[in-house]
């Protein structure tokens, strides 16, 4: 739809004075000061790319060069590391953790919790440390392995080094962390071989497992060098007592009268129940017999004998010299004061044995064992290295490090 345009008095406007009235207004719109400077800075930034000729140069170096070295590196030339990955926690052994209490003769043959969570961080750096790699090279070549012509340069191990670069590149190829919560520890393994990766972490697994035990091997033999003497003090004070209680019995005869006496009491006691029997069997047969009879005549003159064979029992009892009855009643009194200690010293001196019975068994076998949640398996293929990613990884820093550059130089610039 247009529009005329019409004079002040509302005459038409002439086409040419129309088109001279349009351009004189697009002249005025475009000396707009924003918009002329929004043109201007465009066209002084085209001028100025076109003018810097460090920007292909930057572009090349900072992008291009580093993109094409990770993708050459990583696609072509790195090795492939095959990983072995094990999850394992310290356990005590069967028998050890429901004996965390000492004993009534000082041993110790249980492992408290808290050693567990000790030795947990103990084997975490131990993995790591000089002694682990020293005892697992007496085993394995690792610097062969290591330090094959067939890894590439960047991730091969140069064999004459001394052993504390071993150790650093060590750390590079091996991993291990725990759980805090859990206390369970992972283990990982990197190498250029399956059966080399494999074969490392079963050698750290048993090393770090003989290191642990090692710990308390000491201290397991010092309680059983304890227990030991305990027993043979505990032997000695056994012979003794018996050897005193044998003395006395000797020199007193006093376990003869006091079997004696016994044994007088136990007769007096069958002499009291025979007659007993013949009372009754007496008793039954007055009622059917007369006075003269033969059997009433036997049964009378059988409870005569055993009364006068109770009373002459209860003489020998009561009687003797009052001085002699003292003196064996002196001799019984120190007899059971001995006989106690004896028995006493018979009990301590068994509790030692079993205690030393039980820590010779700690002392022979493993205290900790790892037990393995999920057992270390020969990989069946290379996982490491991720070649896309860290070919994206190097693109994406090569680019961030451009932007950056060309950031700085307009800066300066």
């Amino acid at each position: 739809m247009t529009t005329d345009i019409r004079e002040t008095d509302g005459s038409p406007v002439p086409a040419s004075q129309r088109r001279t009235a349009i351009a004189s207004a697009l002249r005025q719109f475009v000396r707009v000061p924003g918009l002329a400077d929004h043109r201007t800075g465009i066209r002084s930034y085209q001028s100025h790319v076109k003018a810097d000729p460090w920007i292909p140069i930057l572009f090349a170096l900072c992008f291009v060069l580093p993109t094409l070295a990770g993708a050459v590196y990583y696609g072509l030339i790195a090795s492939d590391r095959y990983v072995t990955e094990t999850r394992f926690a310290i356990r005590p052994t069967i028998g050890t953790a429901d004996k965390a209490t000492s004993d009534a003769v000082g041993t110790n043959a249980g492992v408290p919790n808290q050693m567990i969570a000790q030795d947990t961080l103990i084997t975490l750096e131990y993995v790591h440390s000089r002694p682990m790699l020293e005892a697992l090279e007496a085993k394995l070549p690792i610097r062969a392995w290591f330090s094959r012509d067939s890894i590439d340069y960047f991730s091969r191990f140069d064999a004459d080094k001394p052993i504390e670069k071993l150790l650093r590149y060590w750390k590079r190829r091996v991993t291990i962390d725990v759980e805090s919560g859990s206390g369970v520890m992972f283990l990982s393994v990197e190498a250029f071989d399956p059966a080399e990766s494999f074969a490392i972490a079963e050698a750290v697994l048993n090393e770090a497992e003989r290191m642990l035990n090692g710990l308390s091997a000491p201290a397991r033999q010092d309680a059983l060098s304890e227990s030991a003497r305990e027993l043979q003090g505990a032997e000695e004070r056994l012979i003794n007592a018996r050897r005193t209680v044998n003395d006395l019995r000797n020199r007193e005869g006093v376990i003869d009268a006091q079997k004696s006496n016994e044994a007088a009491l136990k007769t007096i006691g069958d002499l009291r129940s025979s007659r007993i029997n013949l009372a009754v069997q007496l008793g039954i047969g007055q009622r059917d017999l007369g006075p003269q009879s033969r059997q009433i005549i036997d049964l009378k003159q059988r409870i005569n004998d055993l009364d006068d064979n109770i009373a002459r029992v209860e003489r020998q009892l009561a009687g003797g010299d009052p001085a002699q009855k003292r003196l064996l009643s002196d001799a019984l009194t120190r007899f059971e004061a001995l006989d106690n200690g004896r028995k006493n010293a018979e009990k301590y001196y068994e509790q030692v044995r079993v205690a030393h019975e039980r820590a010779r068994i700690v002392a022979a076998q493993q205290v900790e064992t790892f037990a393995a949640i999920v057992q270390p398996a020969k990989a069946e293929s290379s996982t490491e290295p991720r070649r896309i990613l860290m070919i994206s990884l190097i693109t994406a820093g090569a680019a961030t490090l451009f932007a950056t550059t060309l950031f700085a130089r307009k800066v300066i610039a």
